[in-house]
């Protein structure tokens, strides 16, 4: 293990490289040549990931052409050989530092953690450093004199690499998982699995050619994640949209018990109208992510629409309910003495127990009982104004007959 490596030429079957490799630079094509790809690309998610998209296209040619000239003699095929393997050796440590990005991003939304990240790029620009210096002497592999293929003991080091930031792109995915729910916890498994895979095989078996189609597969995963996105979350706040609470209406099983409760913030258009529609954007999200707190993994949190989002729960009571009620106005509390916001954040809330499947109705009572609460808050605030303006209204008086 700690020797030199040698890989002949003789030991490699071309026919499944080019297959191989083959089906990776197609599934890589598929993605990077879609009539979608510009309007994600508006994104940074969408930025990273097609990165990731075109270094697999290029991992996929550039392995293909290492293991073609391996043991081949022929002027500047020496030349070629280190060139493409190298290209490898630099190119692999920089995807698996964008999947670590890409993975954050996801998770929190925020290029200023990306920013911070950046010390997280040294792994990864070491490793790629030493690529380059793999064109001048040995350091990941050597050629023979036959321009066959060596692996050298610092090829460990480049594999530790690689696995350092998948792994940590996976750890971070499960350690945030109540934030995110399944679209991006398993996506994130369904990209390393195949990677995992892959890796272990070649890694142990030179000669057979599948760790970048694994990958490809993975890209593929994430890629069916990103329209998944598209149909059942909402852009804004990354929860479920009304789209998956009518699927998951459909798919419950007769005789289920699911209590609802529908939130409508309270005052949005004022928000809006005082500190514009980004501040709004931002109030959802921290609602939403708020709400994701507040509940366990099993429960269904939507956005409604515009300003309303839905808890559902099954097999539990009005009673657990009234209790992630409590939570989450304990919580907006917090967030209204910690934020510097000109409006404090409330929420108006309709509660309801769905009854005989019949999902309609189970809304609308929901509904009901929302704007019965809305109603309310109205009323309240409005005695306050009135009083205020009383009080406002006595104080001149007093003032008047103390100058008279």
């Amino acid at each position: 293990m700690f020797g030199f490596i040698q890989f002949g030429a003789v030991s490699v079957n071309i026919p499944s490289v080019l297959v191989a490799n083959g089906i990776g630079v197609c599934l890589m094509s598929a993605i990077l040549f879609n009539s979608h790809k510009r309007a994600r690309m508006a994104f940074v998610d969408g930025r990273l990931f097609y990165w990731m998209c075109r270094i697999c296209f290029a991992l996929c040619i550039l392995e293909t052409a290492g293991f073609l000239l391996d043991g081949r003699r022929f002027p500047g095929a020496e030349v070629l050989l280190v060139l493409s393997n190298s290209a490898v050796f630099f190119l692999a440590p920089v995807l698996a530092c964008l999947w670590l990005f890409y993975m954050n991003y996801k998770l929190f939304e925020s290029p200023e953690r990306l920013r911070k990240m950046l010390p997280a790029t040294i792994p990864a620009a070491l490793g790629s450093l030493l690529a380059v210096i793999n064109c001048f002497t040995d350091v990941y592999f050597k050629l023979s004199d036959a321009n066959i293929y060596y692996r050298t003991p610092l090829f460990t080091v480049f594999s530790a690499v690689v696995y350092l930031y998948l792994t940590a792109g996976a750890v971070l995915a499960w350690k945030h998982r109540r934030l995110t729910g399944k679209y991006i916890y398993m996506p994130a498994l369904s990209f390393l699995l195949p990677i995992y895979i892959g890796s272990v095989v070649q890694l142990f078996c030179y000669g057979i050619a599948v760790i970048w189609v694994a990958v490809a597969v993975g890209l593929i995963f994430l890629y069916i994640n990103l329209q998944s996105e598209e149909t059942f979350l909402d852009s804004v706040t990354g929860l479920y949209n009304r789209n998956f609470l009518i699927h998951y209406m459909n798919q419950l099983k007769k005789g289920k018990t699911v209590t609802g409760v529908l939130l409508d913030v309270n005052d949005f258009k004022v928000i809006n109208d005082t500190c514009g529609h980004l501040e709004g954007d931002r109030v959802l999200r921290d609602l939403g992510r708020m709400l994701l707190e507040t509940t366990d993994k099993s429960a269904v949190v939507a956005r409604y629409g515009g300003d309303e989002f839905v808890i559902l729960l099954e097999d539990a009571g009005l009673d657990a309910l009234e209790k992630v009620k409590a939570s989450l106005e304990d919580r907006l509390r917090r967030y209204n003495e910690a934020d510097s916001f000109p409006v404090p954040i409330s929420l108006s809330g309709g509660t309801a127990e769905l009854s005989s499947d019949k999902a309609e109705a189970f809304f609308r009572e929901m509904d009901r009982n929302m704007y019965l609460e809305k109603r309310t808050f109205y009323h309240k605030k409005k005695e306050s104004i009135c009083r205020k303006d009383a009080e406002g209204e006595a104080g001149d008086s007093r003032e008047e007959g103390n100058e008279e």
